[in-house]
């Protein structure tokens, strides 16, 4: 049997979820993360944890650019802090939305913040994507490769110029094509990497660099002391 509306009851629980948004958000967001390969420790990142001069070199909107700049000074940290960041706000608008509405359904179970970015620490991704190829699962590489291409995700590579490849390598080559392709369809493209421009012309060829930054432009950080030795700084 069907009851019926009770503005009051109705009242009441709106004011329960509301209460209980916070939290789950937090459960929410930590979840996604992790399934998009986020690591644990990564996933703690926090915005007001990241150097200044890092939060300053940042762009304000989501548009293609690479955090270059030496190890341990918090550039995954930073990219991590930035997407819980900016699900937060996306989340929270739509939690306002369903309060004006009174949707007590939504700030129960509807949270959403889509599509979210294609994560990809490149150096173990391409060694696994690699180890594929041995073991004759061709199509399954492929496919890997086309989800890197699609321009509907925000493609993050994570630790460019970690892995040991060169041009000339396959991983090289599918690096390649995969900035080819999401520069030709204007794919919404981040990266990171301890090296220099000289380094990544180095490691990948003039080329696939020259592209690399038409599509996303490198941003140079300052020298900076590494902080994973500074205990209550640990970042990547």
């Amino acid at each position: 049997m069907t009851l019926p509306y009770d503005p009051a009851r109705a009242a009441v629980e709106l004011d329960e979820a509301t209460k209980s948004f916070s939290t789950r958000r937090l459960e929410f967001i930590q979840r996604h993360m992790r399934d998009i390969g986020i690591a644990a420790h990564e996933r703690t990142a926090k915005w007001d944890q990241i150097p200044e001069a890092v939060r300053k070199a940042l762009p304000t909107e989501w548009r293609g650019f690479g955090l270059s700049g030496s190890f341990g000074i918090g550039k995954t940290f930073a990219l991590v802090a930035a997407i819980h960041r900016h699900a937060e706000e996306a989340v929270d608008r739509r939690m306002e939305e369903a309060i004006r509405k009174g949707d007590r359904w939504v700030l129960r179970e509807g949270l959403s913040f889509t599509p979210w970015p294609l994560w990809v620490n490149w150096p173990g991704e391409s060694a696994a994507r690699r180890a594929q190829l041995f073991q004759n699962e061709h199509r399954e590489v492929e496919a890997w490769i086309i989800r890197l291409q699609d321009p509907g995700r925000l493609l993050i590579l994570d630790d460019l110029g970690a892995d040991s490849t060169t041009a000339k390598d396959w991983t090289g080559e599918v690096l390649a094509r995969v900035i080819d392709e999401r520069l030709r369809r204007e794919a919404v493209t981040v990266w990171t990497s301890n090296l220099d421009t000289k380094g990544l012309v180095d490691r990948y060829g003039p080329r696939t660099f020259s592209r690399l930054q038409a599509l996303a432009p490198a941003i140079q950080l300052p020298k900076m002391p590494d902080l994973r030795l500074v205990p209550e700084r640990r970042t990547s």
